[in-house]
């Protein structure tokens, strides 16, 4: 998957951080803020090693399924919600070899 640098929801453009250094709780992989229209993932793990591809890409998708949901629902999601989607449509494409 090709994950972009910038990605537009309601016609808002988010930047994409993808090596970003959380500086609080260390066992965050992603982060979506709203107010500065900005996704972060991180691509270190808690132990400092470098985390596998694909659960960057499902952190992306997770947390693009938080900006989608913020623009079009109102942020009705719960965190669970948004997990199962991300985990259930990250499966289905890449399952079907829908990643270049």
């Amino acid at each position: 998957m090709k994950i972009p640098k910038k990605l537009k929801v309601a016609g808002l453009e988010y930047d994409v951080k993808t090596d970003y250094k959380f500086h609080q709780a260390n066992t965050l992989c992603g982060q979506c803020d709203h107010q500065g229209q900005e996704i972060r993932i991180t691509g270190k793990c808690s132990d400092n090693n470098q985390r596998k591809r694909d659960s960057v890409e499902e952190t992306f998708i997770h947390e693009m399924l938080h900006a989608i949901d913020r623009n079009y629902n109102n942020s009705a999601l719960s965190e669970q919600q948004v997990t199962r989607l991300s985990t259930g449509l990250y499966q289905v494409l890449k399952d079907n070899k829908m990643f270049k």
